[in-house]
């Protein structure tokens, strides 16, 4: 349990969607994700992928322990000006985490490439429905915005087939998707290696043997 005067864990991430995911999944899905429940907060960069990148270890030195057990930072890997891939931007900013005072095992860097739209698109029977449409909609759709190869996780732009199945339904974008997802969606059912490396993470620092 976490010691007296400081809370579990604090979160670095870059935009609403991010958010609004890791709150939902922290504060409802702890029995999913086969840790006890969490004290944390959530902070979002108001300079997004880039700020979090940039300055996320700058950011984080405020909170090392004591203040809280362990830190977490999410970012996109595709972002204008990103100066490499998923990898490098994760090994870079623990680096620099690991320079500013976050021991190792207490730190982690999370990178979803290309971005978090990636794990909106769970094999799910969840998805369409918290969507308002159909897998074979989705798939007419993602023929026109940058196809989903058979036998892949996920399609090729996340992004934009999220942004197409939401124009054809007159809907606006919001972080409030991104919760229900959270929110429905059977963790084990997301595959994509940075959702992963989060899930693998939380269940060290908090699961039964954490």
């Amino acid at each position: 349990m976490s010691a007296p005067g400081r809370k579990d864990l604090v979160v670095l991430v870059a935009d609403a969607q991010q958010e609004a995911t890791l709150r939902t999944l922290l504060a409802q899905r702890t029995p999913s994700l086969r840790i006890r429940p969490v004290t944390f907060d959530v902070y979002r960069h108001p300079r997004q992928d880039p700020g979090v990148y940039h300055q996320a270890a700058d950011f984080l030195t405020t909170y090392v322990p004591p203040a809280y057990a362990h830190a977490l930072a999410l970012l996109d890997a595709a972002w204008e000006g990103a100066p490499g891939d998923a990898d490098m931007l994760r090994t870079d900013l623990l680096r620099r985490l690991h320079l500013k005072g976050w021991p190792a095992d207490r730190c982690q860097v999370v990178v979803i490439a290309p971005e978090v739209e990636a794990w909106a698109w769970a094999d799910s029977p969840a998805v369409p429905e918290v969507l308002r449409t159909n897998w074979a909609d989705i798939r007419a759709l993602a023929v026109q915005h940058g196809g989903w190869p058979g036998g892949r996780a996920k399609p090729n732009d996340p992004k934009a087939l999220l942004d197409a199945v939401l124009r054809q339904q007159g809907r606006p974008r919001s972080s409030g998707i991104f919760q229900e997802l959270a929110g429905r969606v059977g963790l084990a059912a997301c595959t994509d290696p940075a959702f992963v490396l989060l899930r693998e993470t939380l269940v060290g620092w908090f699961g039964p043997h954490g």
